[in-house]
């Protein structure tokens, strides 16, 4: 394959998440089932809400506006939820997200990449 700037710019894409989600793991497995959504204040977000956002960021910025699904995000759950998920649902979860967030990346084009979009 040729190297270009879109080749480039997906491969590296590819690689940090692929890079990062191991260590997002680990320090999953670091807590306790109550320790993921233990909220250290009430101006704070647990490690639940945050990995609910990026899911949520993962799913709106490249499933919806690059892979062209349907943008059904609930953000404000993001943050309000305080429950419902283990610590392996969650990274199920992310992993799920990010690889359907690989699939479309490692296809998308020079001109999808250049396209102005509203988000």
């Amino acid at each position: 394959m040729e190297r270009t700037i879109t080749t480039e710019f997906i491969e590296q894409s590819i690689y940090r998440i692929n890079e990062n989600t191991p260590k997002i793991e680990k320090c999953l497995n670091e807590l306790t089932e109550e320790e993921i959504w233990k909220r250290p204040n009430a101006s704070s977000n647990s490690v639940g809400n945050i990995i609910l956002h990026l899911c949520g960021n993962v799913t709106q910025y490249i499933i919806s506006s690059i892979g062209g699904k349907e943008d059904i995000r609930k953000r404000d759950e993001e943050f309000s939820t305080k429950g419902g998920y283990t610590k392996g649902e969650l990274f199920n979860k992310l992993t799920g997200t990010l690889n359907e967030a690989i699939a479309i990346i490692n296809v998308c084009s020079n001109e999808e990449l250049l396209r102005i979009r509203r988000v």
